[in-house]
């Protein structure tokens, strides 16, 4: 009888809960999150791949590119040859007809149904001519149309409906088509143009502030031609650097970076970025200063910095996933600068303080 039920009880979980064992994106965490919750590791000229183009900014093709966890990508569109065809400033540098583009990224997500990808076009053809290009590679069952002023769907919702790509231009000539969305009325970014990282900043450059979709341009160029430079994305791609920008940016903007825009993506912790973002939402970390008591940096290679409001005596306690007592410290002050185990692993935490008046607690994400 009890294996009866157990097996009754599996049968409804499977039949009428399936998003419970969902991989949304890779994170079964994500489902439940609206598209624009969601933080996306994204490729600046994506299709501008060494071997196939001259001065590139990615190492491998598109198709390499998804298989690696990237989930945006940013392609140059222009009409040559008859034909909608990717480029980067010059067609003698390399081109490709966009349909090869289109074809391998149907591709993908044919072979990967619990995956939802975007595009990001800065775009030289008409509409019209975009939409016979997706028409004829087969990826308009698969475009999302997202109404302006809407509350985004969850990754989930569109995985159900299998509405799977997201599709933005810069172009302003698409309004006949729901699916192909200017993106500057959905979406605000930084500034594209660094030549070092010093030129970095979380000011905004093109959209709307009030867009819900933040695009962290987080790439350095060569100044004359634009290409990537790879010593140099090794370095910015780095955590803890990466990380605390991005953290920072969103301290400072209010708004999670949904597309981490690279060149490179392989180099330095782009992944760890992105996964830690995620993470911070999910859990509800809020990098904005809290009036109770801040711990900063975060995320941490290991040394944090304790202020808070008051200075009654405090208890520090953190905690892994699990609620493990990994440490406590015993503090008096304003202020205290706090040391983490090295044992501990790179993940998620959390930090409580106790004292006669407060109880409240902080996650912080360790990136050694």
């Amino acid at each position: 009888m009890a294996t009866k039920v157990l097996l009754l009880t599996l049968t409804l979980l499977f039949h009428f809960a399936p998003s419970a064992l969902a991989q949304c994106n890779g994170d079964p965490a994500l489902c439940s999150k609206r598209f624009d919750e969601v933080c996306y590791a994204t490729t600046h000229n994506a299709f501008n791949y060494q071997g196939a183009f001259l001065f590139p900014n990615q190492s491998f093709d598109i198709t390499r590119q998804m298989q690696d966890g990237v989930r945006a990508l940013m392609l140059d569109v222009y009409w040559y040859n008859n034909r909608p065809t990717v480029y980067h400033s010059s067609n003698f540098l390399g081109n490709q007809p966009l349909s090869n583009l289109l074809t391998g990224i149907k591709t993908f997500l044919d072979s990967n149904p619990d995956e939802v990808v975007s595009i990001i076009f800065e775009c030289y053809i008409t509409a019209s001519q975009m939409n016979d290009v997706f028409t004829q590679s087969g990826l308009l069952s698969y475009v999302h149309a997202q109404p302006q002023g809407s509350a985004w769907p969850t990754l989930a919702d569109m995985i159900a409906t299998n509405r799977r790509l997201v599709v933005f231009t810069d172009a302003t000539d698409g309004q006949a088509y729901p699916w192909y969305h200017h993106v500057w009325d959905y979406a605000v970014e930084t500034d594209y143009t660094a030549y070092s990282r010093s030129d970095f900043s979380c000011a905004y450059n093109r959209g709307d502030s009030t867009n819900s979709l933040f695009i962290l341009n987080h790439f350095v160029t060569q100044p004359s031609l634009g290409y990537g430079l790879i010593d140099s994305a090794a370095a910015v791609n780095a955590n803890p650097y990466f990380t605390s920008r991005a953290m920072g940016c969103w301290a400072a903007t209010g708004k999670l970076p949904n597309f981490l825009t690279v060149d490179f993506y392989e180099q330095g912790d782009v992944m760890a970025t992105r996964d830690a973002l995620n993470a911070g939402f999910v859990s509800g970390i809020s990098p904005a200063p809290q009036s109770e008591f801040q711990l900063y940096p975060n995320p941490t290679t290991g040394s944090l910095h304790l202020q808070r409001a008051k200075a009654e005596p405090c208890t520090i306690t953190v905690t892994d996933s699990k609620g493990s007592m990994l440490q406590t410290w015993q503090i008096e002050g304003y202020d205290a600068d706090i040391t983490l185990p090295t044992n501990m692993p790179n993940g998620l935490y959390t930090c409580s303080l106790q004292s006669e008046t407060i109880h409240s607690h902080r996650k912080i994400i360790l990136l050694r």
